[in-house]
């Protein structure tokens, strides 16, 4: 568990979530639903959605990952995302990544997700990290790092990415760094 503030790459740094948080999350979010404000509907249908899709994913993630730390992303003193991680007994798992627009494109994530795969090799676990893929971008730099696609439970929309630390990864005399994934499947 992640107590104080810890420093990341790019002068970020993570904190726990806490309840003075809550819009600034609900406004994250609704900021980063272009799927839902897409829709053919009016307004207020498409904002009784997001906020349903909302409350969904607030209590799902509870209920699905009961050991999940969320954590505030902030530069500068200033909340620019956040990320939430699932820590189980055998794989550490990225349920969600996301930063307001000032702060996207701008390769905060490929930092987090170094820094998260750093945790995996100290925790000497595999990096679980279901992605869509229509998120070309990410899936592509996915694997580049070395991840790999485990096809028994992924779907037409939904991949789940996992990367395996390697032994020299996992007792620290080799850098994480992108790779090649070992061969065969997951």
């Amino acid at each position: 568990m992640i107590a104080g503030t810890v420093a990341l790459p790019h002068g970020i740094s993570a904190r726990p979530a806490r309840a003075s948080d809550k819009d600034f999350l609900a406004k994250l979010f609704r900021d980063n639903r272009d799927d839902l404000k897409a829709l053919d509907a009016g307004q207020d249908f498409i904002n009784m959605t997001i906020d349903m899709q909302l409350d969904a994913q607030v209590n799902g993630y509870g209920n699905t990952f009961p050991n999940a730390i969320y954590l505030i992303l902030e530069k500068n003193g200033s909340r620019i995302g956040r990320v939430t991680l699932d820590i189980g007994p055998v794989e550490l798992r990225l349920i969600d990544l996301n930063f307001i627009k000032k702060a996207q494109n701008k390769g905060y994530g490929s930092g987090i997700i170094q820094w998260i795969m750093k945790a995996a090799a100290q925790t000497q676990r595999p990096l679980v990290v279901p992605t869509r893929r229509d998120n070309v971008v990410f899936l592509s730099y996915l694997l580049n790092c070395g991840f790999q696609e485990d096809a028994s439970i992924s779907d037409e929309v939904n991949a789940r990415l996992v990367w395996f630390p390697t032994r020299s990864e996992m007792n620290g005399s080799a850098e994480i760094k992108p790779r090649k994934a070992a061969s065969g499947t997951v």
